[in-house]
């Protein structure tokens, strides 16, 4: 069977993005071995017959009706991929998901079916909350930068303190993220709803121990913010 990137020039050149964005990632020693969830709106480059196209999994549940994700198709990463393995053949080890139309589930399409990510559903909430139609290829990332985490031990995961010793110390780059940080506990009541709604606010989100959560027009802005909040937190790590 013929990929769905064949003859798709617009596709194939996002789905490139993607991988740009995951060797960035291990490059710089964002993640550790694994390539971090990556999820990102392709609905604007599917052909015409994509919403007729063959599901190739059963209907997977959202467990609610989410309407701002209507006739959305999404591109996301495999459960614990690896980064070499994503990059090498990324539709191998990614897949093209298709919103049902009573807005309540999702089935894939394309080109393989793969274990989906745990933060899946958390993500595509975050997607529904979007109603801005001009945003249509908005991704979100799931990384896990050491030296974010270290900082934010460090100051007790005060997201003020992390954002006023970030501008004092590296102006240039706070423009990226400022008052657009904020850490949530992943063991804390309502974390399946706090996380969506701080992503869809356009917030960078920390998660203690598990990492952190950007978004971007694209998957190279989404990584950008990951460097620029990273950057910071080296410096300040050097001070404490």
């Amino acid at each position: 069977m013929a990929s769905i990137l064949y003859k798709n020039d617009l596709l194939a050149k996002m789905i490139s993005k993607f991988v740009e964005a995951a060797k960035s990632i291990s490059n710089h020693s964002f993640a550790i071995g694994r390539c971090g969830t990556m999820i990102l709106d392709v609905t604007s480059c599917m052909p015409e017959d994509a919403p007729n196209k063959a599901a190739i999994s059963p209907e997977y549940s959202l467990e609610k009706e989410m309407p701002g994700l209507k006739d959305r198709f999404f591109y996301l990463t495999a459960h614990r991929c690896s980064i070499d393995q994503f990059c090498r053949t990324p539709m191998d080890y990614g897949t093209i998901i298709r919103i049902t139309p009573d807005c309540k589930g999702f089935e894939a399409i394309a080109d393989n079916l793969v274990k989906f990510p745990k933060e899946l559903p958390m993500l595509l909430s975050a997607y529904s909350y979007v109603t801005d139609t001009r945003i249509n290829s908005l991704c979100f990332i799931h990384s896990y930068p050491m030296e974010v985490e270290i900082a934010m031990r460090k100051l007790g995961y005060d997201t003020d303190k992390f954002l006023k010793l970030a501008e004092s110390i590296c102006p240039d780059q706070i423009w990226t993220f400022k008052d657009r940080l904020s850490v949530i506990e992943n063991t804390q009541e309502g974390f399946h709803e706090k996380l969506p709604q701080a992503l869809c606010g356009k917030t960078n989100v920390f998660v203690p121990s598990h990492g952190l959560y950007t978004f971007g027009i694209d998957p190279l802005a989404a990584f950008d913010k990951v460097a620029a909040i990273n950057f910071s937190a080296t410096f300040i790590n050097r001070i404490l």
